[in-house]
């Protein structure tokens, strides 16, 4: 079975949790009770299946196992769109032969391939579910919690995932601002398989100091939209890993989003012009400010979904 998945991930601090399920509670749901899921993630030594921007899985629950290939999709932000091919399967071993011939690039031998595939690492989490009907989609909304090991590394998994059934994106973007009055919660653009491939990695290079600018004027609004949220990201990272170093970077760049809407002010939806930029750059200012509480807060989830929401009406295709 195949189709393409959408769906919205956001990181979420233990105080966060009980807010996102209460808000969840007064919507039209079913709800499922926790269930305990086992991942094993797979790839060749020399990362064959990372390089062509693949991700092969097995998931247990219960004593039932599906093999899971991701392609090649698309991400802003914490949105990701990307195809995926599931098949049930008796035991947790892989079957590639399985999977639709057409997923691979030209000349693959699958048979080699599948020798060649060695367990990288695994999540282990419990998964509790809502399937919100909204507006005019079904959503499934599901809160992840557990972690993700390899060797004797592990990083915890904590995390609300929104994926649309059916319907459109546009829901999908609505139903998060339902929750952007809560402090927590952080659009991730980091997928779980990406978090496990960075505890393989060698120590990493420090960041460097992302640019806080680029020549709008010169590229389509849309590939401007797509550079700037990749700036963003940059300069999340940077702050969050190298602390007040990166908060003057921070607020230069918020200050160029406010020169390139001023630029568009004319093409930029009405819910962009009232995202709080200058408070945000307040607050970076503020030296009692962390970059943690930053990025967790509520105004700046809300100016985040509010410029994915722009740039996704230009980019995505809507699902039915």
């Amino acid at each position: 079975m195949s189709h393409v998945e959408v769906e919205l991930k956001l990181a979420a601090k233990h105080s966060a949790i009980e807010a996102v399920r209460q808000c969840l509670s007064t919507l039209s749901h079913q709800y499922s009770e926790p269930t305990k899921l086992t991942n094993i993630y797979f790839d060749t030594a020399n990362k064959q299946l990372r390089q062509w921007d693949m991700g092969l899985r097995i998931r247990g629950c219960d004593g039932r196992y599906e093999m899971t290939m991701k392609t090649a999709g698309q991400a802003i932000g914490g949105l990701h769109q990307r195809p995926e091919y599931n098949v049930d399967i008796d035991s947790p071993e892989l079957d590639l032969a399985a999977l639709p011939a057409e997923i691979w690039p030209e000349g693959t031998d699958v048979s080699q391939l599948q020798s060649e595939l060695n367990i990288l690492f695994s999540t282990n989490f419990t998964r509790e579910k809502w399937l919100v009907t909204f507006e005019d989609s079904e959503i499934e909304v599901v809160f992840d919690q557990g972690e993700i090991s390899s060797g004797a590394k592990d990083l915890p998994i904590q995390e609300f995932e929104l994926e649309l059934k059916k319907g459109f994106i546009a829901d999908v973007l609505n139903l998060a601002k339902k929750f952007a009055d809560i402090d927590g919660l952080h659009l991730s653009s980091l997928s779980k398989a990406a978090r496990g491939y960075s505890l393989l990695s060698l120590p990493k290079e420090p960041l460097t100091c992302p640019d806080s600018l680029f020549d709008y004027e010169e590229l389509p609004l849309e590939k401007s939209l797509m550079h700037m949220q990749l700036l963003c990201q940059q300069h999340e990272a940077y702050w969050l890993e190298n602390g007040s170093n990166a908060r003057q970077g921070f607020s230069e760049f918020l200050r160029f989003v406010q020169a390139f809407l001023v630029h568009y002010q004319n093409s930029a939806p009405h819910f962009i012009h009232d995202t709080p930029l200058e408070q945000l750059r307040t607050n970076i200012a503020d030296e009692s400010m962390s970059a943690e509480d930053f990025c967790y807060s509520s105004q700046w989830l809300k100016c985040k979904l509010a410029f994915i929401q722009w740039l996704s009406a230009l980019t995505y295709q809507e699902a039915h």
